[in-house]
């Protein structure tokens, strides 16, 4: 067994060749001891350190050393030595100080059993420097994906005028609004020159809005919106699609005189991608539900489908821009992959809860619970 004088001998020769600086204070604050990591760290002399400095002493002497700056993330000089003598009084958490030749040190206090406190300082340089480089990346990723953004939107700009211009031009050709076509398939060809510029179009749209997202340029502009009125106008959109392939689109609104406080563009964008999402993934006679409901003050809508699904190690990426499962894939369905993309913002911005379920060859159920506020009648029940 050791004697005292050799444990002390020990836990010495041990303080000395550990990487941390440690000094212990006593309950006045002056230095009982310290190890030769803490004079290394901060350019202090064997003197300078001596038993019975207090603490204040060296935060005096940091102000006059030429190799030490004072300083933490919050300011430098005295202001600083007075948040430092703050901390001290309470020991809890660390602070941080700057040294001149750019390293940066923490420092961790905490009290004695018996008084005093034990200050423990670690050179943390290098994982500042990582956490400026994170930072640095992070700011140039928020950078990059600003300016694909703005290149998106205008690009779409720029193309969606063209494109209307085609789009019009092949309307009256197809309408043989200036006289008949010598040959018929002239009307055909020019049909299908405004049908594949219409789902340009579309496509065009959708990218617009996802960089108007992505730029923070979405902005709602809301109203009372009739529900029923939003519904019927989304079906004659999609109404074509479905006949194609005798797909029945069924609508349950309850009540019938359903209204809601909503941007109504932003609502119909919302309801026109998941009713269309649910006819496109279907099966040939299959069946669609769109059923809106008012239950304890909140509007829910829910649109369900029969389809093809998706499979469920796709799910945790459904909402992801450009991401597309598999089952789309194998199916080569159209699209950008940015419908639910858009469904999902334009809900946050409602400040809705979405939800969806699906499985593979069973069907896709997505539901979206609006907040009770925007529940027009039983807003004004409750003010009232």
């Amino acid at each position: 067994m050791l004697e005292s004088y050799a444990l002390e001998d020990v836990f010495l020769d041990a303080l000395d060749n550990i990487s941390e600086a440690f000094v212990i204070y006593d309950k006045d604050g002056y230095l009982t001891t310290c190890n030769n990591k803490f004079r290394e760290l901060y350019g202090y002399s064997k003197e300078q350190t001596k038993a019975g400095v207090h603490y204040r002493e060296l935060g005096a002497l940091d102000m006059v050393l030429d190799n030490v700056v004072v300083g933490d993330e919050f300011g430098s000089g005295e202001e600083y030595l007075k948040r430092k003598n703050e901390y001290r009084k309470k020991l809890k958490g660390s602070f941080i100080v700057q040294m001149k030749d750019g390293r940066w040190l923490k420092t961790t206090d905490r009290r004695l059993s018996k008084g005093g406190f034990v200050s423990v300082q670690s050179d943390i340089t290098d994982l500042k420097r990582n956490e400026e480089l994170l930072i640095q990346a992070k700011e140039n990723a928020e950078l990059a994906n600003r300016a694909k953004s703005e290149f998106i939107a205008n690009m779409s700009h720029e193309l969606r005028t063209p494109l209307n211009a085609i789009i019009g031009f092949s309307s009256l050709l197809s309408a043989e609004v200036y006289g008949s076509h010598s040959d018929v398939r002239y009307q055909e060809y020019s049909a299908d020159v405004g049908n594949a510029g219409s789902h340009l179009l579309t496509l065009i749209n959708e990218l617009l809005d996802l960089a108007k997202i992505e730029t923070g340029d979405i902005q709602l502009d809301e109203t009372s919106t009739d529900i029923a009125q939003i519904t019927k106008s989304c079906q004659t959109m999609i109404a074509a699609r479905a006949m194609e392939r005798n797909i029945n689109v069924s609508t349950k609104i309850i009540p019938a005189d359903l209204s809601l406080l909503a941007d109504p563009i932003k609502l119909k964008q919302i309801l026109v991608n998941l009713v269309g999402n649910a006819v496109k993934f279907s099966h040939d006679g299959g069946r669609v539900e769109i059923e809106w409901l008012q239950q304890n003050g909140q509007v829910s809508l829910k649109v369900t489908d029969e389809g093809v699904g998706i499979e469920q190690e796709f799910l945790p990426h459904i909402y992801q821009p450009f991401r597309r499962s598999r089952i789309a894939q194998n199916l080569q369905c159209e699209g950008t992959g940015l419908g639910l993309t858009l469904v999902k913002r334009f809900s946050d911005a409602h400040e809705a809860n979405l939800s969806l379920e699906s499985k593979a060859n069973e069907g896709t159920t997505v539901t979206i619970i609006f907040p009770a506020y925007r529940t027009e009648k039983y807003a004004e029940e409750i003010a009232s």
